[in-house]
């Protein structure tokens, strides 16, 4: 029976720290590792060598592998942030009041009353994401179905975790009109209002 070798979360890297293990948690160090010269990540040759044997192959010097191991450790902080970060428990997205009395409004004109807002995320538009609105008479099978203020939402797992937390609003003034989405999630927005990445 072939013995399996079991990897700890790595939270920091060593010098001794196997090369491999490395990749399998955080692939992107790679990259890293590459831009120092250690291109033994990129042919699998010496994976299983530990960080300073892989480096000392490639003729790096101690001043050179101690800064390697800075930028790794400093690009696995990030990613542990990042992941403690994120949210847990079941994602919402809210209604403002004047969205869910416009939504009503729309419902009822359009002899639709008992529908369902659909909302969702698709990749396109000018930032990497675009939003969708329609009305729909039922949820699909994947949705999961939200009610806010008397609205009923509809929305595929997906979207609703990169919804996670926004508001859903509707603004009527000089300069602008119609539904947004203010999205907790998106880190910028096209000018559109229509699309984030």
């Amino acid at each position: 029976m072939e013995a399996v070798h079991e990897v700890q979360k790595i939270t920091e890297v060593t010098k001794d720290t196997i090369i491999g293990d490395v990749l399998k948690q955080y692939p992107d160090v790679a990259v890293i590792m590459l831009e120092y010269g250690l291109h033994c990540v990129g042919c699998h040759a010496n994976v299983f060598d530990s960080i300073e044997a892989g480096c000392r192959i490639h003729g790096m010097e101690d001043d050179v592998i101690e800064k390697l191991i800075k930028d790794v450790n400093a690009f696995i902080g990030e990613q542990t942030k990042e992941e403690t970060q994120q949210p847990t428990g079941p994602a919402n997205v809210f209604v403002s009041d004047a969205a869910a009395n416009k939504i009503k409004d729309l419902l009822s004109r359009e002899k639709q009353e008992g529908f369902g807002l659909r909302v969702s995320v698709s990749p396109g538009g000018c930032s990497g994401f675009m939003y969708q609105m329609n009305f729909e008479e039922r949820p699909g099978e994947e949705d999961k179905v939200l009610e806010e203020k008397g609205v009923k939402l509809f929305i595929d797992s997906e979207s609703l975790e990169l919804l996670r937390d926004a508001e859903i609003d509707y603004v009527d003034d000089l300069n602008d009109s119609g539904f947004k989405i203010n999205n907790p999630n998106a880190k910028h927005h096209c000018g559109c209002g229509k699309s984030f990445g």
